[in-house]
């Protein structure tokens, strides 16, 4: 006697939540004027400051300096990362990472 058999099919939550998303990305310019918005600007330009006094030394004869220029580096490139992140609202896409806590 030949058995019977069902086959359940789901969907998760995220791949809804890509396939109803468009496939452009938009661009936030009010975030600009937002307090978060305004420190990344301000810590972008600062970090800019700190990459010319770091590298108006000579940082490569002291491992101290060489330190300090590669956190200086890292985080301004993270900085500008989340800046890009932001700007264009990528972070409604990817709604499983807590952003306010990122």
């Amino acid at each position: 006697r030949p058995r019977s058999h069902t086959v359940t099919t789901t969907s998760s939550s995220f791949t809804a939540n890509l396939s109803a998303s468009s496939s452009t990305l938009a661009y936030d310019r009010e975030f600009l004027r937002t307090v978060p918005g305004l420190l990344m600007v301000t810590e972008i330009v600062l970090g800019l400051l700190v990459w010319t006094l770091i590298a108006g030394t000579e940082y490569f004869l002291y491992p101290a300096f060489g330190w300090v220029m590669f956190v200086a580096v890292f985080y301004w490139v993270l900085t500008v990362f989340f800046l890009i992140i932001y700007m264009t609202m990528t972070y409604t896409r990817i709604p499983q990472v807590p952003w306010t806590m990122v």
